[in-house]
């Protein structure tokens, strides 16, 4: 009988035939090997689930597939995924991505090396583009979640560092950690599920390493099928975010800033002509918000760590606001 594989690489898939294939071939020429591949179709409606089948194959990789009836999202997909894994450490990865060689050795690395960090995020370079998609997550004072890094060049975020969170699109997890607070909320469906689960782990006492161990990330290929959805999205998970994980003090001491955040996004999506959305998501929220203040106590429970440790996380919403912000929601 084998032992279990040190990690499991999950690989949520939704018509993405068009990047199967330099996905699953960047995931063979790992230089780290003790691995297994858990594959989640979304009902796919393209070849994607039959030619990974046959890459899999062809490059004698250790893969099991599970095939679901209807889209149950990124978070419903990898919540699925993780069911089957049996590693230590749990990778999630976009099919839109290419890893480098050493990507999986670094972050596994990371985690070894600190006992205390229960996320270990990738640095995400835009492919085809010397620049920077995300070098981990951040969180603002205005109260929302943004990519680190993000338009700077290649070069930059050369060393490791403790931040706020991770990109799940390319990022390494303890299965220690997931155990006690879960993976990803199934009622965010998709975007900022990442986010949730950084302020989770944040919470709980476990931090997240940043390792510059190199992504290549055809940005938003999924998302930008969607258009008014991830806006929608957007807005209602943001909100939902903050229900759930900010504590209350905090919400309190730093209310100027958070209205002037929701004055900020207000006005985007008046401008960019998304305002129904924007409003649609608010209504979405108040119908949530029973189910969302339950979940924020079973948090609070397991939370460990005092305020002025979590606000040292975030980072100034004036520095991060302005063409950032217009420049994202221009791609939703």
């Amino acid at each position: 009988m084998t032992s279990p594989a040190e990690c499991s690489i999950i690989i949520v898939n939704w018509n993405g035939e068009r990047f199967i294939s330099d996905c699953l071939a960047s995931i063979q020429k790992q230089s780290f090997r003790d691995f297994e591949i858990i594959f989640v179709d979304n009902a796919s409606t393209d070849r994607s689930l039959s030619l990974a089948r046959e890459l899999a194959a062809e490059l004698s990789l250790d893969v099991r597939f599970i095939e679901l009836n209807t889209n149950t999202g990124f978070t419903g997909g990898n919540n699925e995924g993780l069911k089957h894994c049996e590693g230590r450490y749990i990778a999630l990865l976009n099919t839109d991505t290419i890893i480098e060689k050493d990507w999986l050795k670094k972050l596994i690395e990371g985690m070894e090396t600190h006992p205390e960090v229960g996320i270990c995020a990738s640095k995400l370079v835009v492919q085809g583009e010397n620049v920077i998609d995300s070098a981990g997550d951040g969180y603002s004072t205005f109260g929302h979640a943004f990519k680190r890094g993000e338009g700077k060049t290649q070069d930059e975020f050369s060393r490791s560092e403790y931040t706020f969170g991770a990109c799940a699109g390319a990022a390494l997890y303890r299965r220690e950690m997931l155990e006690k607070i879960g993976l990803f909320d199934d009622d965010l469906f998709l975007i900022f599920e990442d986010a949730d689960l950084n302020f989770r782990a944040q919470l709980s006492g476990w931090k997240c390493l940043y390792v510059p161990a190199t992504v290549y990330h055809r940005v938003g290929a999924s998302l930008k099928k969607m258009g008014a959805i991830s806006a929608f999205y957007s807005v209602r998970n943001d909100r939902l975010i903050k229900i759930k994980n900010l504590p209350l003090s905090i919400i309190l001491r730093r209310m100027p800033c958070l209205i002037l955040g929701e004055v900020i996004l207000f006005f985007y999506f008046l401008v960019l002509g998304r305002f129904r959305y924007y409003m649609k998501a608010n209504w979405e929220t108040l119908k949530m918000l029973p189910r969302f203040l339950e979940k924020r106590r079973e948090i609070m429970k397991l939370r460990r760590v005092p305020d002025s440790y979590i606000e040292g996380l975030f980072t100034s919403g004036f520095r991060l606001y302005g063409i950032r912000r217009v420049r994202r929601y221009l791609t939703l």
